[in-house]
């Protein structure tokens, strides 16, 4: 079953979006949800918004994945959904080799798919994101978003670590009590 969950917001308009599955996490605006019906494939997930759909697909590296031929999947994708006025771009994400293509549907909304190829994993994720004209720099940002492994998730700050005491502050500290307590009652007489 896929999971893809909701994390707290990070910044005022997003949202973290973690796929346990795969520990992939990304940001995104803070109104997406996940539909029921992409909890049936393990190796896909998807995200709607009022004016975007993000569809995941998880893939595994193999002899295959070269440069050369992820540039003619991505033409063959946007064949198959009929895209005109098509272009191949890169983005820049941390952590992934990112070919992207971007055009426009027939029904005149626009779509990016990318396929992010992980520099330390097997993994290859192809992003598919259908969005309004004027959502194209969010939708890059979310794409550029995309972390793997936990200690890695967008926007996310180390959190400071708890000193432990050692046994030695312990005892300095109980003395320097005891002593305050024994000049207190002294100044009480």
């Amino acid at each position: 079953m896929a999971m893809l969950t909701v994390t707290a917001a990070s910044s005022m308009w997003a949202r973290v979006y973690t796929w346990d599955r795969f520990d992939i996490a990304f940001e995104g605006p803070d109104d997406g949800f996940v539909p029921f019906v992409f909890f049936q494939d393990p190796n896909s997930a998807q995200v709607e918004w009022e004016d975007m759909l993000m569809t995941l697909q998880h893939y595994v590296k193999n002899e295959n994945t070269t440069k050369d031929n992820l540039n003619e999947t991505l033409k063959s994708r946007a064949l198959g959904f009929n895209m005109y006025d098509t272009k191949l771009f890169t983005i820049k994400v941390k952590g992934f080799k990112c070919y992207s293509l971007e055009g426009t549907m027939p029904d005149g909304s626009r779509c990016i798919i990318s396929y992010l190829v992980s520099d330390k994993t097997t993994t290859v994720l192809e992003v598919i994101v259908n969005y309004l004209l004027g959502n194209r720099e969010v939708v890059e940002d979310m794409i550029k978003s995309f972390s793997e492994n936990n200690n890695q998730k967008p926007n996310e700050r180390e959190k400071p670590k708890q000193k432990v005491q050692d046994k030695k502050d312990a005892e300095r500290q109980e003395e320097e009590l005891r002593k305050a307590q024994e000049l207190e009652n002294a100044v009480e007489c």
